[in-house]
């Protein structure tokens, strides 16, 4: 994480408020770069899902509604949430929804300081165990035809792992892709899925892709990065999830 760039977006109805994030980003974490500043809810709703990024600076106290009910609208989100406030009754809301951290106005460099290193800590720690775990399934074969049931509209479908080439998400639902082509809904979000896959070959590469490692092609990491795999479908990589997939390919056959 040394020398990488975290890409943020800022949310706040005070254009103020947010030269003075940027301004205090820039004394105290010049590692983070805010690559868009948004003062308009709409706008934030368009943007944001469409953004890759790794933190999400978002204002609670909006002019026209709760920034926490605007992140509860936009999961899911592939990027650590920072709320910022000046009022601190709002902080067991704020981490009611998964944020790493909270910071009340006016921002204290320490707090701010305390939250990236969180972030960055955090990400370190997943990427650890996410490729340990992953090493270990691959040394495994008796996993590759056990079949794990999901539930479907008419039942349960009793599915085998390795058929499985990726799983996508689906609002409240999740697409399972396999090598012979066929697809199956099966209701469930893919954050539980992701759940169920874990002690086996599977990676989650973005907020809207488990990746069955048995079936990659070849990963290109231009162009912000993605993942072919068998039957030629290309998978986007997130950035927040790119450190993880680039250490486990790191040294290639």
């Amino acid at each position: 994480m040394k020398d990488y760039k975290l890409k943020a977006i800022a949310v706040d109805d005070e254009q103020h408020c947010l030269d003075t994030l940027v301004w205090e980003l820039s004394r105290s974490c010049p590692e983070v770069e805010v690559v868009c500043q948004i003062t308009e809810e709409d706008e934030a709703r368009e943007r944001i899902p469409q953004e890759d990024i790794d933190i999400l600076f978002m204002d609670i106290h909006l002019q026209a509604s709760n920034g926490v009910n605007l992140v509860k609208e936009l999961q899911p989100l592939d990027c650590a949430v920072i709320f910022i406030t000046a009022y601190d009754q709002y902080a067991i809301e704020a981490f009611e929804v998964a944020a790493v951290h909270y910071l009340l106005k006016p921002i204290n460099s320490e707090m701010l300081r305390s939250a990236i290193d969180r972030i960055i800590e955090k990400r370190n720690e997943n990427e650890r165990v996410t490729i340990d775990r992953i090493m270990t399934a691959l040394k495994e074969t008796k996993f590759r035809k056990q079949r794990i049931p999901f539930s479907v509209q008419s039942g349960i479908e009793f599915v085998v792992l390795d058929d499985i080439i990726y799983v996508s998400g689906e609002n409240n639902y999740s697409l399972i892709h396999f090598v012979d082509g066929k697809k199956l809904m099966v209701s469930k979000t893919l954050s539980t899925v992701e759940k169920m896959l874990s002690d086996h070959t599977f990676l989650r590469i973005h907020k809207s892709y488990i990746l069955n490692l048995q079936h990659i092609v070849r990963y290109v990491k231009a162009e912000g990065g993605y993942i072919e795999v068998v039957g030629g479908t290309q998978l986007s990589v997130s950035r927040s999830r790119r450190a993880a997939v680039n250490e486990l390919f790191r040294n290639p056959i």
